[in-house]
């Protein structure tokens, strides 16, 4: 049996039109032009992935306008869908950087290789 290193997040509880609250994790803060973005995913998918041996499939990611204030920090979603995209690939850098950078060092490699044969 493995020992899994269990992971904390930091949590942020949502309550949606039906006024059903669900929790999120906060992965990572964004800073753009346009100001600063939380990037969060539900609790219970992350805890559901953590718990699986394989790596099952994965979990959706939201993003908000992050504002603090006096009262706590405003989370609004973000609906222009260019400036989303911008917020999940800079997201994805600071979550998942160095694991892309293999990727794309073993594409590259691939890609040599193919390169050569033909």
């Amino acid at each position: 049996m493995s020992q899994q290193e269990e992971v904390e997040y930091e949590t942020v509880t949502l309550t949606d039109e039906e006024g059903n609250d669900r929790e999120f994790a906060l992965l990572t803060l964004v800073e753009l032009e346009e100001g600063t973005f939380a990037v969060l995913a539900p609790l219970d998918q992350l805890e559901a992935m953590e718990s699986e041996e394989d790596e099952g499939p994965g979990f959706d990611l939201y993003a908000f306008a992050y504002k603090e204030t006096d009262e706590g920090v405003d989370l609004d979603p973000v609906e222009d869908e260019a400036l989303l995209e911008r917020v999940f690939e800079v997201a994805e850098e600071i979550l998942f950087g160095d694991e892309l950078e293999d990727d794309d060092d073993s594409e590259d490699d691939d890609d040599s290789e193919d390169d050569v044969e033909n």
